[in-house]
């Protein structure tokens, strides 16, 4: 048997009006409800203190120890006169220097010359000019194997390239090297001299 139910705006508003009652007996069901107990530390398992490692007495025994260990002296070279002047210091600023090219394959990177400056320092000439450039340094060396960077600069250069004060330097430089960079970070052979007395 089939209903025939005429559904009027009374009837819909009946609906909807037990709707709205049961929702809200849902929603004051779910804020009445009591929240979960709270969880309880258990004390007894607390982590415990694990004793410290006593090192063995006596390890140091034989041993050669020492608060600050001495380093070898660093090697250097005697320090040459050169051209009758210890060094070029107390000479008259511009005297030349004499010196060999070790290397200077690259027709852009050249180091020219090494002349005395003022007060105790050395003028180091030359010029930078390769495709690309993006920087170029010069170094120093008192052995030609190990190395100290005096100076870096960007673009290309002419003329007097580094002022060397010699009295920061940890001996008298026998070897300058002029190395320029491209912008990829690829240089060619670099420039090296060596100091003649």
């Amino acid at each position: 048997m089939i209903m025939n139910i005429k559904i009027t705006p009374t009837f819909s508003l009946i609906i909807l009006l037990i709707l709205v009652i049961l929702i809200a007996a849902i929603g004051m069901a779910v804020v009445t409800a009591s929240p979960a107990p709270p969880v309880v530390a258990n004390l007894d398992e607390l982590a415990t203190a694990t004793p410290t490692v006593t090192p063995t007495p006596g390890w140091w025994e034989g041993q050669d120890l020492e608060a600050t260990p001495t380093l070898p002296k660093l090697p250097g070279i005697a320090k040459p006169k050169f051209q009758g002047v210890a060094g070029g210091a107390g000479a008259p600023p511009g005297q030349p220097l004499k010196f060999k090219a070790v290397s200077c394959p690259t027709a852009g990177v050249k180091i020219t010359g090494v002349e005395t400056g003022d007060n105790g320092t050395w003028n180091v000439k030359g010029n930078v000019l390769i495709p690309n450039l993006q920087y170029w340094k010069i170094e120093a060396s008192v052995d030609g194997k190990n190395w100290l960077h005096l100076y870096r600069q960007d673009g290309p250069a002419s003329g007097i390239l580094s002022r060397v004060n010699l009295s920061t330097l940890p001996g008298r430089p026998a070897f300058f090297r002029l190395t320029a960079v491209d912008n990829t970070g690829n240089y060619p052979e670099p420039c090296t001299i060596q100091m003649t007395p």
